[in-house]
């Protein structure tokens, strides 16, 4: 995909992802086996995302720590529990980007793709718009191997697909109990509209459940703490 057909508007902005402890990161599946960071080594001349492999399903249990997940709601609210798959995207180093070379390797996860499951692609081309702080790797995301990579405000670089979502992989699916004062912020009628919000454990669950096939990685963010849900924010996609 040419660089000039990817400068489009951020509709994930809602639904940026938190670390786990403040490492700027994103969300898990079998949680058990990753690797800790401080464990995790890279091999030279490879960049990898900072946050590979830095936490699991498991850390939205910790009662000290407040993380935003992208999600999908697969099976809606039953017994005051909400059910998701739970999604995270690639960070990358500004300095780590844009100190890539040809001959160099970079780790992605590829569209759809299990949290633990990553290719190691030699760089053959690089190609950056400065303009628009975009890069692609290997001729972008339409070809074989290929990335797109797009500036955050954070210095950080993310992946990028054709409609500047980033490029989701799948930590899990993970079953959370509703707060009791839990709020639904739902701005998605329509691009312009003010979030209408819902409180409390059962008037939630039952916004959810009348529209239970609208919760989706690209509209959804839920608010965890301690294992559960605290908030659930729905924002307008095309």
């Amino acid at each position: 995909m040419n660089l000039k057909y990817k400068i489009l508007a951020v509709l994930a902005a809602g639904i940026a992802l938190t670390a786990c402890g403040g490492s700027g990161t994103p969300a898990s599946t079998p949680a058990s086996s990753a690797v800790p960071a401080s464990s995790h080594v890279a091999e030279e001349g490879v960049t990898e995302p900072i946050n590979l492999l830095t936490w699991t399903l498991d850390d939205l249990d910790d009662t000290q720590t407040t993380t935003f997940v992208s999600a999908s709601i697969t099976s809606g609210v039953q017994n005051g529990k909400l059910t998701a798959k739970v999604f995270s995207y690639d960070l990358y180093k500004k300095e780590d980007i844009e100190n890539l070379a040809v001959g160099d390797k970079i780790t992605f996860h590829e569209e759809g793709a299990a949290w633990n499951q990553v290719v190691n692609n030699a760089v053959t081309s690089i190609e950056k718009n400065d303009e628009y702080h975009l890069v692609s790797i290997n001729g972008g995301i339409e070809q074989p191997g290929g990335l797109d990579l797009k500036l955050e405000d954070d210095d950080t670089y993310r992946t990028m697909t054709f409609d500047d979502y980033p490029l989701y992989y799948e930590m899990g699916e993970k079953t959370m109990p509703l707060a009791e004062d839990v709020v639904l912020k739902d701005s998605s009628a329509d691009p312009q509209a003010e979030a209408v919000e819902t409180t409390g454990a059962d008037a939630v669950a039952a916004a959810i459940n009348a529209d239970p096939d609208n919760w989706t990685t690209y509209n959804t963010t839920l608010v965890v703490q301690g294992g559960k849900v605290l908030e659930v924010r729905r924002i307008w996609v095309p």
